[in-house]
């Protein structure tokens, strides 16, 4: 972690549990929006390149063309987090707000934003507005990171049991219950936990649907 991200501060117990599923969750999602800078941001992997889309919604009373201008410059900020908090690299275009008119500002904005890759490199800004770049391939992406597997299933499963155990200090038992092969990955990893933290295989319950009980 602090490879990764050099002066954060490391969380521990409920607030890194959930901090992981937050950042899981905005990992894997293609559209995010920022609504206090009217911007809607779509980061997408196909085959053959990573399209980043920045779409801006000016706010009733504000000046559009600073408003664009922000919303460019944050948009392609949290592109460029985004794609590192993916693990994604190859070719990579950016559709900007604009009509592409000014392509020196726009090749300036995008190699800020990307500044700390030292291994970018940067193409010329498309006719059509397009601005163009490759990223290194380093880490395997987090889609198959966190594809649906056995193990992943049951990683979770201990991370909502070890949340459980946390937040409610009164029961004296809790168990995780899943099918048997999702069990056989939890049982080393619920035994440190603690005695107050159990595993039940059960061959009734299909892959994926585990759940915590009190006990």
């Amino acid at each position: 972690m602090r490879r990764l991200a050099p002066g954060a501060p490391i969380l521990t117990g409920v607030p890194a549990i959930d901090a992981s599923r937050e950042a899981e969750s905005e990992a894997l999602a293609e559209v995010h929006a920022f609504p206090g800078h009217g911007l809607d941001l779509a980061v997408q992997r196909t085959r053959a390149l990573v399209a980043v889309d920045i779409d801006y919604a000016p706010a009733p009373g504000r000046d559009p063309a600073k408003g664009r201008a922000r919303a460019n410059a944050e948009g392609l900020r949290q592109a460029a987090r985004l794609i590192g908090l993916k693990a994604w690299g190859g070719l990579v275009i950016v559709d900007a707000i604009g009509d592409g008119r000014d392509g020196e500002a726009l090749s300036r904005a995008v190699r800020a934003a990307f500044a700390e890759d030292s291994q970018a490199a940067f193409g010329p800004v498309s006719r059509f507005g397009l601005a163009q770049l490759s990223l290194p391939w380093t880490r395997t992406p987090v889609e198959e990171v966190l594809s649906p597997s056995g193990r992943t299933h049951a990683q979770a499963l201990v991370r909502d049991l070890r949340r459980h155990i946390l937040t409610d200090t009164a029961t004296a038992r809790v168990v995780a219950r899943c099918a048997p092969e999702e069990a056989a990955v939890a049982t080393p990893l619920v035994a440190a936990l603690g005695p107050r933290a159990a595993v039940v295989a059960d061959p009734s319950v299909a892959p994926g649907r585990g759940r915590i009980q009190e006990d």
